[in-house]
């Protein structure tokens, strides 16, 4: 039960971020390069020139500044005769460029790593059972397993005692010997447990206690029984003798930290093996583990403070079993790490991504890698290099301060799957697809108003970038070697839209901070010239392209068109909506960046969104449909009484 509760909010936003779908039955075009008629290959150069419409932030990495663990990033620049010149690599040009052409031409999702898994947190409603894993002859098995509670004392900080863990429910009732303390080892972070005896416990070790059912000993959330009982007088176990009467034989639980105060760690007792009809069940369940563990101890993706990403689980891998928690929901076995963790899907992001996967063979390319180059074991080079682009005149930077940066969510399934009716669930089901592309809306607002993207206050979760302003304007050229036109004519098209012209609408994304409306730019080819050989001599033609025109032929054309317009929320019944990340707000509808401090307005957004038990007429909102009129999500907002 929430401490907190939430009601949908009258207010409105719109989430910064959409997606451009596969389209339906369509198949990707693969074939081998081949070499146009030297009578239609061109070769030249495309000028370019480059209008900011938002702030435009491009960061320098080698040359990060760090101030007390909040990051300030230079603007990306070289110097020349002792002069600093602000510069746009080329790679933040071509990267964009790309990826709107592959949506435009339906290519291969180029970006896309091999094995990407996909991960989705467990709801409190369906919290995992306790249970063992164990490794027996070869074969994983699985033990149902009853939990005791390992009461720790909170104590007081203590001087002598650092890394102690004092962040516990202090229980009155219970006898003096029940308690453990919990600690923070200095080399690697893992936590372990010292009893009275001052025994050290680790993760996965096997110990001996008295069960004490008194007071707590049955304390349920819910009509749900956490723990049987509390461990009394705990002791490592020697040999493989059974446990003297009286006493239980269990492993020792120890989870990780979190925000507020825990009930206390566990020793899971094992009792029947679980019956699994096919044991490669049991086995993807592992590997799903195997995926978890490994982005809990990713600090670029796990940011928890004080996680230590289960330091001793192969520890507890090679002693008497894993304390694991365990689902068989829809015949679906998934193993976790916590009874509220992470657990990963058995379909990966390439699997979903079918015959979009990115292009492996030379004879089977798409018409981006074709174009753009691949890279692997059967590399194909590129047929065009993007420069860096430069200023045209002095262009003065300010630093600013940005609001938070969000993670991507591939596990919040309302806004990254599609599914033909209902709200997508879980990524193992059937009918479910990856929502597409992922594009970012243009903010007009962002280029007039700073309230949009930045703060005053500094910390180590957002940073502080020099950012380019509206009204600067840099130049780049495209260089492009033995393409035939039709790749020419839809390599224009995915610089300029159509609309090639300085005050167009229709704009690319670049840069750091687009879901803050940051990175909004205008590009327009200036002149096309090409090489030709005549006569026996090379020779060059020059040309202006057209303003505007239709176009050639492309598969996701009004899709982007709508995704491109930089004016695009003036035009619609969305106009006053702000765009942003999801947003909560306190009882007087005024807009709380967390719970009481302890849980980020998105985190409680998804968590409310899709809550099971639902009120009639307050259905889960998904992601809107890019070509919808409405983009407009509902705030969530605290509940009076």
């Amino acid at each position: 039960m929430a401490k907190y509760c939430y009601e949908r909010s009258s207010q409105k936003f719109i989430n910064p971020y959409t997606f451009v779908p596969a389209p339906k039955g369509r198949h990707v075009n693969r074939g081998k390069p081949e070499e146009p008629e030297s009578a239609h290959v061109h070769t030249g150069v495309l000028r370019c020139r480059l209008y900011v419409r938002t702030p435009l932030g491009i960061p320098d990495g080698e040359n990060i500044k760090d101030e007390k663990g909040h990051k300030k990033y230079p603007f990306y620049s070289c110097e020349e005769d002792g002069k600093r010149i602000l510069m746009i690599p080329g790679s933040s040009l071509r990267g964009p460029l790309r990826s709107v052409y592959e949506t435009a031409t339906d290519s291969c999702f180029s970006t896309l790593r091999e094995n990407t898994g996909l991960s989705k947190r467990t709801e409190n409603e369906n919290a995992y059972r306790p249970g063992i894993l164990k490794r027996e002859n070869g074969e994983w098995k699985l033990y149902q397993a009853k939990r005791y509670l390992l009461a720790v004392e909170p104590g007081k900080t203590d001087r002598r005692n650092p890394n102690q863990d004092t962040r516990y429910i202090k229980y009155e009732d219970l006898p003096g010997d029940s308690y453990v303390r919990i600690f923070r080892e200095e080399t690697d972070g893992r936590r372990t447990a010292k009893t009275q005896a001052g025994e050290t416990l680790r993760f996965g070790d096997e110990v001996e206690f008295q069960p004490y059912t008194e007071g707590k000993g049955t304390y349920k959330k819910g009509s749900v029984l956490i723990w049987e009982g509390v461990a009394r007088d705990v002791q490592k176990t020697s040999g493989n003798a059974p446990a003297p009467a009286g006493k239980k034989r269990g492993l020792v639980y120890i989870g990780e930290t979190f925000a507020g105060r825990k009930h206390g760690e566990s020793i899971f007792v094992p009792e029947k093996e679980l019956k699994i009809p096919d044991q490669s069940l049991l086995g993807h369940a592992y590997q799903g583990l195997e995926r978890t563990l490994k982005q809990y101890r990713d600090k670029a993706v796990n940011r928890s403070p004080g996680h230590s990403g289960y330091m001793d689980f192969e520890h507890a891998e090679r002693e008497k079993g894993i304390p694991v928690w365990y689902s068989n929901a829809g015949g679906k076995w998934r193993l976790s790490l916590a009874s509220i963790g992470r657990t990963f899907c058995r379909r990966s992001l390439n699997d979903l991504a079918g015959e979009r996967r990115p292009c492996t063979k030379r004879e089977k390319l798409c018409e981006a890698c074709m174009l753009f180059g691949m890279t692997g074991e059967e590399s194909v080079g590129s047929r065009i290099r993007v420069t860096d682009a430069r200023p045209t005149s002095d262009c003065k930077p300010e630093w600013v301060t940005l609001k938070i940066l969000g993670q991507p969510r591939y596990s919040y399934l309302p806004f990254y799957a599609r599914k033909a009716s209902g709200v997508p669930v879980d990524y193992d089901d059937k009918g479910i697809e990856i929502a597409g592309r992922k594009f970012y809306w243009h903010n007009q607002r962002a280029a007039a108003d700073p309230g949009v993207y930045s703060q005053e206050e500094k910390g180590n979760m957002n940073n502080t970038r020099e950012l380019v302003m509206p009204g600067a304007e840099f130049r780049f050229d495209i260089y492009y070697d033995g393409i035939s036109g039709e790749q020419l004519d839809k390599l224009m098209w995915c610089l300029h839209f159509g609309e090639n012209e300085k005050d167009g609408n229709l704009c690319h994304k670049i840069g750091h901070g687009k879901p803050l409306g940051l990175g909004s730019v205008k590009i327009v080819i200036e002149e096309k010239a090409e090489r030709t050989f005549r006569d026996g001599s090379y020779e060059w033609s020059r040309e202006k392209p057209v303003k505007a025109g239709a176009g050639p032929e492309l598969v996701n054309k009004e899709a982007l068109l709508k995704v491109m317009d930089f004016r695009w929320l003036s035009k619609g019944p969305d106009r006053d909506v702000p765009i942003r990340y999801p947003m909560v707000c306190d009882m007087d509808g005024k807009e709380c960046a967390d719970q009481a401090g302890k849980e980020t307005a998105g985190y409680v957004w998804y968590r409310e969104n899709k809550r099971p038990k639902r009120a009639d007429g307050d259905p889960v909102e998904v992601l809107p449909k890019l070509l919808d009129e409405e983009q407009a999500l509902h705030a969530y907002q605290l509940r009076r009484g």
